[in-house]
């Protein structure tokens, strides 16, 4: 571990499926960040093996932890966050780009007074119709174009907290960090408001095959719905009665995203064909729900643990394939060089036309 003598501002934290170098590519992009020196790194992953602990030096601190059993991401995000020294505590997902100023400007805006702040989504790869259907299905407004202010939801995964908060969550943490919309609910009802610093920038690797698709909402909304029943105490009879209300989900969740899918650009441009996966994959969410308010999360969280660390499999071969960067040592190098562009500096290809709703995944 290094440590600089000034207190890092925020603490960052990543988390690798195999290895510490499953990060490199979020690692570079937060190098670049304006004020790289206040920010303590922190990398989750079996073992710390593929990135360089010189290239880390910039950091006001960075250590690794060694986590060999990952039952659910929420377990190693809640171990991070432990183990944080910095009084903010933000997720930064590997197959993620960063805009230069993003660290400065979350840190600005919970110095307004904030306890969660959420920043704003950008497509990385847009060649897709599912990778749209994600992005909007999970994030809505929260996707730029966007306006900073108060919001009653932000996006799992893409949000800065106060530690001191998260902790305060105890034995739940883990469950909480897994199903962050379940904390949303919780944060609204206990009052603590929510900013969205829509300046700050977030590129966004989405899953763009059906399969992708089928498994993040299947299992995702099973575990929120399992986590949120847990938070609120859900008796037996309310837990029915909320998988009993699933029919009308994916109905409401379209009402909700349209006036979004009108707001961007790229996505306006892709109807009516967005609405083909959009309104299926909500049908399945509905369906995970309900399983989760009946009968728990089951292995829901385990079973997703590859879309969300393993992204580059989920992303075909077509419009929205991406494919994730690593360190590589070299005989004449003593430092890891990487193969591709950060994902901030790289414009994703646009297709002439729009990808038709039919598309073979992969």
């Amino acid at each position: 571990m290094k440590s600089s003598e000034t207190a890092p501002a925020i603490t960052v934290y990543s988390v690798g499926v195999e290895s510490a170098g499953d990060c490199y590519a979020v690692v570079q992009e937060l190098l670049r960040q304006t004020i790289c020196d206040r920010i303590e790194l922190i990398i989750v992953a079996p073992t710390a093996d593929g990135l360089d602990p010189k290239q880390c030096t910039p950091f006001a601190a960075y250590r690794s932890i060694e986590l060999p059993e990952m039952p659910m991401l929420g377990s190693a995000m809640a171990k991070a966050i432990r183990a944080a020294a910095a009084p903010l505590v933000v997720y930064a997902e590997e197959h993620t780009g960063l805009s230069e100023d993003w660290a400065e400007r979350v840190v600005a805006a919970h110095e307004k007074g904030y306890k969660a702040v959420g920043f704003a989504m950008e497509n990385a790869n847009p060649g897709s119709l599912y990778s749209w259907a994600h992005l909007l299905g999970q994030f809505g407004d929260l996707v730029a174009p966007a306006v900073s202010g108060e919001k009653p939801f932000l996006a799992g995964h893409h949000v800065s907290y106060d530690r001191a908060l998260l902790l305060g969550y105890g034995d739940l943490l883990d469950r909480v960090m897994e199903d962050e919309s379940a904390l949303f609910l919780d944060l609204r009802q206990r009052g603590i408001a929510m900013y969205l610093e829509a300046d700050a920038k977030s590129q966004h690797v989405n899953v763009s095959t059906l399969r992708g698709l089928v498994d993040l909402e299947m299992c995702g909304q099973r575990s929120f719905a399992t986590t949120r029943a847990r938070v609120g105490r859900f008796t037996l009879w309310k837990r029915i009665a909320f998988a009993a209300s699933m029919p009308l989900v994916p109905f409401l969740r379209l009402v909700r995203v349209w006036p979004d899918i009108q707001r961007v650009p790229d996505a306006r441009r892709r109807m009516p064909q967005l609405l083909v996966p959009m309104s299926f994959m909500f049908c399945v969410g509905a369906i995970g729900e309900a399983l989760g308010y009946l009968f728990g999360a089951g292995n829901a969280a385990t079973h997703r643990l590859s879309a969300e660390l393993e992204r580059e499999l989920f992303t075909g071969t077509a419009g929205g394939a991406w494919t994730k960067p690593r360190a590589q040592a070299t005989s004449n190098t003593a430092g890891p060089v990487v193969e591709a562009a950060p994902l901030s500096q790289t414009a994703p290809a646009e297709p002439a036309e729009p990808v038709a709703s039919g598309s073979s995944p992969r």
